[in-house]
């Protein structure tokens, strides 16, 4: 029990530090805070996992790059096609806006590097690794696909991934409070994809399948709704989880 108490004590440090500096900073730097903040989301990232000096354990050293490679190229397929759908349906609406190539290199470096990779080196690299050496519990199953899995993989993705998205809505700093219903779906949102993300992260023990996949959710939402409208890249980034679980999530579980 101990075990446990210090390391959720540890994880908790680093999360509020960066909930605190992250409020901090969008009052003090407005609209822009958001670089300065994943920034210091990686930093905090790096600086966890070296403290205990388990680089590979905690996922910074791929296991095996063939393997994500390979399921991260089917995954990139899927959402690349169904991308491409929603530009083609967006365009026969007459609503598709005018690509603008400086705009949409911001928008990969943003998604892909200080989204996706931000976000797994912090909560599957640092804080899931550190946790699933104390809450070792093992679940036979996710989604009905038989793969064990681990408890700190669960509370990770819940309430240090997931539910803390609520805090978007707030900064005490300015006293912001606006907790919508939009809100509140993206938290659910984000507490089933941390999970995902996490099992994910267990399968491939690195974070390289985890950051492209995170990347390509939220690449494909925002970054394709600025060209197609959010709602026909909300539908295409939501058919595209459909397929990728409908027929890649199982075989990146089980294929050896």
């Amino acid at each position: 029990m101990r075990r446990k108490v210090k390391a959720i004590l540890e994880v908790l440090v680093f999360e509020i530090s960066f909930l605190l500096l992250a409020w901090y900073l969008q009052a003090s730097k407005g609209s822009g805070y958001g670089w300065y903040s994943k920034a210091i989301m990686i930093l905090l990232g790096i600086v966890g996992i070296f403290i205990h000096g388990k680089l590979r354990e905690y996922g910074l050293v791929p296991h095996n790059f063939k393997f994500s490679l390979k399921w991260g190229a089917y995954t990139f397929l899927v959402f690349s096609l169904t991308s491409l759908a929603a530009i083609v349906v967006s365009n026969s609406m007459g609503i598709l806006r005018k690509v603008n190539p400086h705009l949409l290199l911001i928008d990969v470096i943003w998604f892909f590097i200080f989204v996706g990779f931000a976000e797994e080196l912090f909560f599957r690299g640092y804080i899931q690794s550190r946790l699933n050496e104390v809450f070792t519990r093992k679940y036979e199953k996710i989604l009905g696909i038989e793969f064990k899995w681990s408890q700190g993989t669960l509370i990770t993705g819940i309430f240090f991934f997931g539910l803390p998205h609520l805090l978007v809505a707030v900064n005490p700093f300015t006293g912001q409070v606006t907790l919508t219903p939009l809100i509140l779906i993206i938290t659910l949102f984000a507490c089933f994809i941390g999970v995902i993300l996490g099992v994910i992260r267990e399968r491939t023990g690195d974070i390289i399948l985890p950051t492209l996949i995170h990347g390509l959710i939220d690449f494909t939402t925002f970054g394709l709704g600025r060209f197609t409208g959010l709602m026909i890249s909300n539908i295409a980034t939501m058919i595209a989880l459909f397929i990728f679980f409908l027929t890649l999530f199982e075989k990146i579980l089980l294929s050896k």
